[in-house]
């Protein structure tokens, strides 16, 4: 069992657990070789990867991030394989208030304050990009501000070094829908001037106190970051502020800011003639101490088929592991695990009665508001459906909202159970409820914001497993993939390569997986699916897959 006092490659011992994802723990630690302070991070391979794969992936990228050295971005100090723990990743400790906590408090930061914090992170995108390295996933969340207000760049764990071997495909998204650039919406690869315009949304964010672009599905954001012009910045929003953000959101990647470099100097120059308090706003000497660390899990998404949200599972301590400390503004491509091998090829429709993108309500409830339901629940019922039940401690609420972190439903006053259906098969969902009337909302329940009620649909009957799955170079770009089809009654097939899936029609017994590096090696499953649930994949065994090499350029 590891917990505190375990010792890592008889140096890292193990102390207090900060937070946990869905690739792994993360502990405050000691190296008793320096006797300082350290971040450890337990690494565990996501259950639809071959643990080649995924050791493969890892040690690649912590050597890139190594090599990294820049104030703005995390240190790496090592990395191993213990025979007990597994795999580990040791980084400094520092401590901070992630971005995204400090807008839910505060709204919008000023001017001055926002083009500091882009200066500092763009500073940190160039070193990385210096590297060959794109971090993939800009945003709140997965920035940092120190106590003295300046600024970290965390979490680089969908990140890819341009050496590493390309596993993203063309048409799948890594990333947050909600600043994800309009070339990646489109399936184009992750570039440095994807990163630059992540960054612009981060400022535009910051400056509005709210996003450019939402929408009822992950889909319909990024369609509109490829298609629909930005909306104006709010008119209190100095000249040359505004310019250098609307710059860095241009469609076009070639009219973005060139590099980091010249986007963290246009930015200086704003912030030289603005003339406001230029202090970015820190927690307050009682803060929570948080534990910056690099290295996130990954979620891949068909652009075709978008994927259910999952919030952040470890925000309130942490800004690594995959952490989201505001899922209502984190309904994202890029938090929490890969792409499970339980998981149905599609996403739940959005309901048309759920609302889009609640926010999470910041500071005390405003006089006369309702007091915070209690005891929430949540209950599989079947594969489509979760049974939410709490505790009315309320006599004046008209009604209860329930948010699963990008989508919100309601219930009636006095109600205490609400029945979440339309989701897909085997969807693992998360739920805070709060009670609502004329004088506004209560606060949330579960309180904390990195807390939440969470459950997983029932798999449901799904059709019989394809069999038979091959897998051969057609090019030094492309590999065939061919099955049987053992059932009748399937809606489509779902391909996985370990780290992505993509989707084939209804009776399909075959798809050209494109877009390869050539000299690639790489693995696959498949399974069918249809609205009663999904088929075990083939190759069944967990360890089984069918792999192959396309051929070099």
């Amino acid at each position: 069992m590891i917990g505190a006092g375990t010792v890592l490659a008889g140096r890292y011992e193990i102390g207090e657990h900060i937070a946990s994802g869905g690739m792994g723990d993360v502990w405050q630690g000691v190296d008793r070789v320096l006797g300082r302070t350290v971040a450890v991070k337990l690494l565990r391979a996501p259950s639809d990867e071959p643990e080649f794969a995924f050791a493969g992936r890892f040690v690649a990228e912590a050597r890139t991030m190594a090599t990294i050295s820049h104030p703005g971005v995390v240190d790496v100090y090592d990395f191993g394989d213990d025979p007990a723990a597994g795999m580990y990743l040791v980084m400094k400790y520092i401590e901070g208030e992630s971005l995204e906590r400090a807008l839910d408090r505060d709204g919008r930061l000023p001017p001055a304050a926002t083009m500091r914090l882009v200066a500092e992170a763009a500073e940190a995108l160039h070193a990385a990009h210096d590297k060959g390295v794109t971090h993939r996933d800009i945003k709140p969340a997965n920035l940092l501000l120190r106590p003295d207000g300046s600024t970290v760049l965390t979490d680089f764990g969908i990140a890819r070094s341009a050496a590493a071997t390309h596993q993203t495909s063309t048409g799948l998204l890594l990333g947050t829908a909600s600043y994800i650039a309009p070339e990646r919406a489109a399936g184009d690869p992750a570039t440095a001037q994807s990163d630059i315009y992540s960054l612009g949304v981060v400022a535009y964010r910051c400056l509005a106190g709210r996003l450019p672009f939402v929408g009822e599905s992950l889909l319909q954001i990024a369609l509109r970051h490829a298609n629909d012009e930005v909306p104006p910045l709010p008119g209190d929003v100095p000249p040359g502020v505004r310019a250098v953000v609307e710059r860095a959101l241009a469609k076009d990647p070639a009219q973005r800011w060139p590099s980091g470099a010249a986007f963290a100097a246009a930015a200086r120059a704003a912030l030289s003639t603005t003339r406001v308090e230029t202090a970015v706003p820190v927690p307050a000497p009682n803060r929570r101490r948080l534990l910056l660390v690099a290295g996130a899990g990954l979620v891949a998404a068909a652009v075709v088929a978008a994927a259910v949200f999952l919030p952040g599972r470890d925000g309130g301590r942490g800004v690594g592991v995959a952490a989201t400390t505001a899922p209502a503004d984190s309904a994202g491509l890029g938090a929490g695990a890969a792409v499970p091998a339980t998981a149905p090829s599609s996403a739940a429709p959005v309901p048309a009665s759920a609302s889009a993108r609640p926010t999470l309500p910041t500071g005390t409830p405003p006089a006369g508001a309702p007091s915070v339901p209690a005891n929430l629940t949540a209950t599989p019922v079947n594969a489509t459906t979760i049974r939410l039940q709490w505790k009315d401690t309320s006599s004046n609420e008209t009604g209860f909202t329930v948010i699963n972190g990008a989508t919100s439903r309601t219930a009636a006053a006095n109600a205490t159970t609400l029945t979440w259906d339309g989701l897909a098969p085997d969807t693992r969902m998360c739920f805070k409820v709060r009670a609502d009337n004329a004088a506004g909302g209560s606060a949330y329940f579960p309180a904390a914001q990195q807390d939440w009620v969470c459950a997983v649909t029932l798999p449901g009957t799904g059709p019989a497993a394809p069999s038979g799955l091959t897998a051969t170079p057609v090019s030094a770009t492309a590999i065939r993939l061919q099955w049987t089809d053992n059932s009748t009654d399937e809606a489509g097939f779902t391909v996985i390569n370990g780290e992505t899936s993509r989707s084939a029609g209804t009776n399909a017994t075959s798809y050209t997986w494109d877009g390869l590096t050539p000299g690639t090696y790489m693995c696959f499953k498949v399974r069918a699916h249809n609205p009663a649930g999904v088929s075990a994949y083939s190759p069944p065994a967990q360890q089984d897959w069918a792999c192959t090499t396309t051929p070099s350029a």
